[in-house]
């Protein structure tokens, strides 16, 4: 009897040992070490494959593949986006600066300058009197100031499918929108009018008026490249944003109130891309 009740109190010992020291095993791992057991574990999200996007107006089909942000204070240091492939072939500002007038307390201090205004420019003074006015007065009203700005860079392959509103090869590759969300509501949208990395119109008037045009050889053709854009705070709202969707904004004639990048399958969030590497 005093045998068996030896073997029992051992093996309960042997139980209370083992729990010890497995607790002790498990407070001495550090959280990269529980987190690398439970990526062990979990799956992994699959790997992101881009949507084929329709523009049926442009003839063209897009596949956004990846995004990078980049705040002003560091656009002219980067090294990855070039200043030739800029609209302007150079390097954006990093302290870009505005000019702000306060029209409304002009028009408050001068009646007729309100009335100019308020009556889109038919009643208060002729055309003339306001240049003048302007001239004299704008300077007392007016500062300069920083805008925050942000630069989006968008890779995307895109497709020559044929069709669209210009039956011709040559079509305008920027025309898809970069949208500014808080939460549900969508508070700003801006169209990639300063980066294209594969130009074809690179000189003058040509650079000027066509630089986003590209000329497909064929039906089927495609391009991998990267379009970029800026948001300036002021305007853009970015400040204000949750997340960003990048994509095509509902045609002319549709119900814009019903519109939500997020169930839209012409939209694709940031989120959901790759972010690009930087060099």
């Amino acid at each position: 009897m005093k045998r068996k009740l030896s073997i029992s109190v051992a093996i309960l010992a042997l139980i209370v040992l083992t729990a010890v020291v497995v607790l002790i095993e498990k407070k001495s791992k550090t959280p990269m070490d529980r987190y690398l057991e439970t990526t062990q574990t979990t799956k992994q999200p699959d790997k992101y494959i881009p949507a084929k996007i329709i523009d049926n107006d442009g003839g063209l089909q897009y596949e956004f593949l990846s995004y990078d942000l980049i705040d002003d204070k560091d656009i002219e240091t980067q090294t990855k986006y070039k200043a030739e492939y800029f609209y302007d072939g150079k390097l954006p500002p990093s302290d870009y600066i505005v000019k702000k007038v306060d029209y409304d307390a002009m028009a408050r201090d001068y009646p007729k300058f309100d009335e100019y205004r308020e009556s889109y420019c038919e009643k208060g003074m002729t055309e003339e009197e306001y240049e003048a006015f302007m001239r004299e007065h704008e300077a007392e009203y007016s500062w300069e100031e920083h805008v925050k700005t942000k630069y989006y860079f968008i890779r995307c392959r895109i497709t020559y499918i044929g069709g669209g509103i210009n039956e011709s090869n040559e079509k305008w590759v920027s025309t898809f929108d970069f949208l500014i969300m808080n939460g549900n509501k969508m508070v700003g949208s801006a169209n990639p009018t300063c980066y294209f990395d594969h130009p074809q119109n690179t000189e003058g008037e040509e650079r000027r008026k066509h630089y986003f045009v590209y000329k497909f050889e064929k039906v089927g053709d495609s391009i991998e490249c990267i379009i970029g854009g800026r948001l300036r705070d002021d305007n853009d709202r970015f400040s204000e944003a949750t997340g960003y969707y990048v994509g095509f904004l509902p045609s002319v004639g549709s119900d814009f109130d019903q519109f939500s990048p997020a169930l839209d399958v012409r939209c694709v969030a940031l989120k959901d891309m790759p972010k690009e590497e930087n060099e």
